[in-house]
């Protein structure tokens, strides 16, 4: 095995890790509901978040110090908002964190897609690009919820109790935007919610379309899915 082909292996760990990561942070909000608690414990879930972007940093050294920053904002955003969770501030504080890591996660791993790594195989791009989708979604929720904590009515739940949205809904709403389901309960009505949904459910075609059957579709079964040496036998 060459010295790319290893390092890309040692590399797939942390792929999973952030993958595993992410399903559980963005699809196991509602156990913030149940208390300050599970709220904690769904914040802790964030390590395994920061402890990607930390390994990537050290890796590479062009992302180097805004990983470390936005990892550092989620920490004390996050530890803040753990102690203060009705606090408006807070709450903004732990979003702001959230959100930048998460852009800045989607930005390395898009250059990874981009421009994938040698030797990198099939199932590297997989992960990136799986785990680069769930970031996508991750940042129009926090975005939404910004917006609505700034300027409150800016999206409609008539399904919510007095009419308030919580950053937990508003990150469900993201996902369905993203997704283009258009169920339809979560109704941007201010021109700037609007604006955000449009663009994410247009990035969010844009992404599956171009991004996964691009590189994966067409790239991705040739020699870097070959065993034992480079397509040439080598």
């Amino acid at each position: 095995m060459t010295s790319s082909a290893s390092d890309a292996a040692r590399r797939r760990p942390m792929l999973w890790l952030l993958l595993a990561t992410l399903v559980v942070l963005q699809f196991g909000y509602p156990i913030t509901l149940a208390g300050t608690g599970w709220t904690v414990v769904y914040l802790l879930a964030y390590v395994g978040v920061v402890v990607f972007s930390v390994h990537r940093a050290n890796a590479d050294r062009r992302r180097y110090w805004p990983l470390l920053l936005a990892s550092l904002l989620l920490v004390l955003g996050a530890t803040w908002f753990a102690f203060r969770q009705h606090d408006e501030t807070a709450t903004s504080a732990m979003l702001i964190g959230v959100g930048l890591l998460q852009l800045a996660l989607v930005v390395t791993l898009v250059g990874s897609l981009v421009d994938p790594p040698p030797r990198a195989r099939t199932i590297d791009l997989l992960l990136v690009a799986v785990s680069a989708y769930l970031l996508i979604g991750g940042v129009f929720g926090v975005a939404s919820a910004l917006i609505e904590l700034a300027n409150p009515g800016s999206f409609l739940d008539p399904n919510a109790a007095a009419g308030a949205l919580t950053w937990q809904g508003l990150l469900y709403g993201s996902y369905v935007t993203l997704a283009t389901l258009g169920f339809g309960d979560i109704v941007p009505v201010s021109a700037w919610a609007r604006s955000l949904w449009s663009f994410e459910a247009v990035l969010g075609t844009l992404f599956v379309a171009v991004v996964i059957a691009r590189l994966v579709g067409v790239a991705g079964f040739a020699a870097r899915d070959t065993r034992g040496g480079d397509a040439t036998g080598g």
